[in-house]
């Protein structure tokens, strides 16, 4: 390609005596530097990820990687949590619990004038490790005449020679504190508890079938506390294989599960939160499949389903195959998948999310009625944009600047909607997502989040709807910390347990629970504290 074809001008017929022709020849240029600069960064990234791939296979180390801070508040997104608010500090004297109270008497000498004055408060923490064990003494009666014992019994929450405490700190370390089995073993043995590394394994593990229980009842309870969800995913191990962590949640819960792929009905299982999705070939299912330019024979063959009532997947699957053997694969994920979001957008269910907060990933797409996109995701685009001459740097970070000021003109809107206020706002998004800068690279990010101004603004029209997706983030954190410690699960109780611990310990942070004291409490099957799914639906209320 010669340079006349790479910059998109001719040269020979270019008259240097116009500065505007000057001007877009200069502009064209500067935007092939950028390109050929971004290029050279990729393949210098590609050969030293193949450098420290060799030195890996030769048993040395690849180069260790350090991210650059950045000193631009408006660079994080968090320009407004710097400006905190100023009030009158409260003292750490407030937030003691106070467990025991000792008098100390003055002792020196004192003046004939003197008088009692009260005394002054001097709180000094302190925290006391030690073992608690009992000894149960049960008392026994033998009858002769039925030659049988008769034994008093053990209180229900002691299992296998530990009580409901021992359980709930195993619990609490290992979840909460994100301390590996190891440590836990090693932490107990010193304190003077005898127990196995096994028997901590099989606390964190098994026999958790309440918990399990409450697990769905907070699922349930948080998919009717609001019309919209929020919804993220990362990667997972599981025994040695590479899955997917998700995580749904909102304001007042969170619940996590574990899949083997993150694609559409994974996602529409998650939502669905039932044992059998029906499918549904209705007249949205038909365009949706029209829509992803499936054949127009195959379309004419399905009109045969469209006229049925809802079926299992097992029925609709056997249907489909009588009725289009020679159906491909992909074809089969395609039609299920239009069948299964249109069976439950159909449903009647009162869980049913009309709103989902994600980001822009495909899996997301047409399963709800709305889909609103985080504008962190949408904003962070921009921050990739590495230029190298100053003036596109400029044009770059004045134009996230202007992202900012938007973001806070959505944030006032939401605390006092008006009809005059959204059409501004949407006409403001037009004008701002209309620029022209002349940098190439800037102008495409901008038309491509031009592109997503419906769901970029839901919120215009449903003021309650988050601007970010923040709340799935910071749930997944912890579960990312914990993988890097631990390495993931090996077996599916494991990962269960995993699932079902994760989600009452964020649960219990939102509701400001005392996530260890939940444990005990349930535990030790005193049930003083209220469930959280109840909690859930008295803080929606």
């Amino acid at each position: 390609m010669s340079l006349n074809e790479t910059i998109g001008i001719n040269l020979d017929k270019l008259d240097f005596g116009d500065q505007k022709s000057i001007k877009v020849a200069f502009s064209h240029l500067v935007n092939l530097i950028e390109s050929l600069y971004k290029d050279n960064i990729v393949l210098k990234e590609g050969n030293q990820r193949l450098k420290d791939e060799i030195n890996r296979l030769k048993g040395e180390k690849g180069k260790p990687t350090f991210k650059l801070k950045t000193t631009a508040a408006k660079d994080t997104g968090a320009k407004e949590q710097q400006q905190k608010k100023k009030g009158r500090k409260q003292t750490k004297v407030d937030k003691i619990t106070i467990d025991d109270t000792q008098v100390i008497k003055y002792e020196g000498p004192l003046p004939d004038d003197a008088e009692h004055k009260g005394y002054r408060d001097v709180p000094i923490q302190g925290l006391t490790i030690e073992t608690n064990n009992i000894l149960y003494r049960l008392e026994r009666y033998y009858s002769a005449s039925r030659g049988k014992i008769y034994e008093a019994c053990l209180p229900d929450h002691i299992n296998g020679g530990y009580d409901a405490s021992i359980a709930s700190w195993i619990l609490f370390w290992y979840f909460h504190s994100r301390m590996s089995e190891e440590k836990i073993h090693q932490m107990l043995t010193d304190i003077g508890i005898q127990i196995s590394a096994g028997h901590i394994s099989n606390i964190i593990i098994k026999d958790n079938d309440d918990f399990h229980r409450e697990k769905s009842d907070i699922i349930k309870a948080g998919l009717e506390s609001t019309a919209y969800q929020h919804i993220d995913d990362t990667g997972a191990r599981v025994n040695g294989t590479n899955q997917y962590f998700s995580v749904l949640c909102n304001d007042y819960y969170s619940a996590f599960f574990t899949n083997p792929k993150k694609d559409r009905l994974t996602i529409i299982a998650i939502l669905s939160q039932i044992e059998e999705i029906p499918c549904l070939l209705n007249q949205y299912a038909i365009a949706f499949l029209r829509d992803r330019n499936l054949k127009s024979s195959l379309l004419k063959s399905l009109k045969g389903l469209s006229h049925k009532d809802a079926m299992p997947v097992e029925a609709f699957t056997k249907e489909l195959e009588r009725l289009l053997p020679e159906l491909k694969p992909k074809q089969m994920t395609l039609i299920l998948e239009a069948a299964l979001i249109a069976g439950y957008q159909e449903s009647n269910s009162s869980s049913q999310i009309q709103r989902l907060v994600c980001d822009d990933a495909k899996q997301f797409w047409y399963i709800t009625l709305l889909r609103a996109l985080c504008w962190i995701h949408e904003e962070r685009h921009y921050t990739k944009l590495n230029p190298l001459f100053c003036y596109h740097q400029k044009l770059v970070a004045d134009f996230r600047a202007r992202i900012w000021e938007y973001y806070a003109e959505l944030k006032k809107y939401k605390q006092n909607p008006s009809e005059q206020d959204k059409t501004r706002l949407s006409e403001l998004f037009d004008e701002i997502f209309s620029t022209e800068t002349g940098y190439d690279e800037l102008d495409e990010r901008i038309r491509l989040t031009r592109e997503k101004k419906e769901h970029l603004l839901v919120v215009l029209d449903y003021p309650d709807t988050p601007l970010h997706n923040n709340p799935a983030e910071l749930a997944l954190r912890m579960y990312v910390i914990k993988r890097k410690i631990s390495f993931g699960t090996r077996t599916e109780e494991g990962t269960k347990s995993w699932e079902t611990f994760f989600t009452i310990l964020d649960t219990c942070r939102k509701l400001g629970v005392n996530f260890r004291d939940y444990l005990y409490d349930r535990i030790s099957q005193q049930y003083k504290m209220p469930s959280l799914a109840s909690l859930i639906t008295e803080a929606a209320t």
